[in-house]
């Protein structure tokens, strides 16, 4: 497993295809979507590359669900927490939330539930913001809450296969 993927240069991808498909390992490429500006002056020899990855598969926005769950795990109690929570992941990513929980979980030394007073000042703590706590109460953009997750992943030969 090879994670930030999108740092490498095409050199250093087209060695670790080549050292792939010598040895037969399976190679796991994790990484962002978008290219760095390095690698974007070469975008032939990037598409090239990618041309050659086998399947792809597109994590996205966390939906509600996600991050009732993910809250579920961390001990957060209440329906404004988790409603608070939905909202920041939507707004945010799934690294966000998991962080921002893991400090909540940390205040709490393992005893106890987190509410949405924790959630609140863990979060102050975490940023220098004067409005970060919109993170947790408004939805930017005016997006609404998302159904189950869709997934997507994408073939070799370039069909979208979509997944719950």
């Amino acid at each position: 497993m090879v994670d930030e993927y999108q740092n490498f240069t095409p050199t250093v991808l087209r060695e670790l295809l080549h050292l792939q498909e010598r040895c037969g390992f399976p190679l796991l490429l994790a990484g962002n979507t978008h290219r760095l500006a390095s690698t974007r002056r070469d975008t032939h020899a990037m598409d090239q590359i990618e041309s050659r990855i086998g399947m792809r598969f597109e994590i996205g926005q966390p939906t509600r669900e996600d991050c009732v769950r993910i809250g579920a795990e961390h001990n957060v109690e209440g329906t404004d927490s988790y409603e608070a929570i939905a909202i920041y992941g939507e707004n945010t990513s799934l690294r966000a939330l998991c962080y921002l929980l893991q400090n909540c979980a940390a205040g709490t030394s393992g005893f106890g539930s987190i509410r949405l007073p924790r959630i609140e000042t863990t979060l102050r703590g975490m940023s220098c913001a004067s409005d970060v706590l919109k993170l947790l109460h408004e939805r930017r953009n005016g997006r609404q809450p998302q159904p189950q997750a869709t997934r997507r992943s994408k073939r070799a030969n370039g069909e979208t296969v979509l997944s719950r």
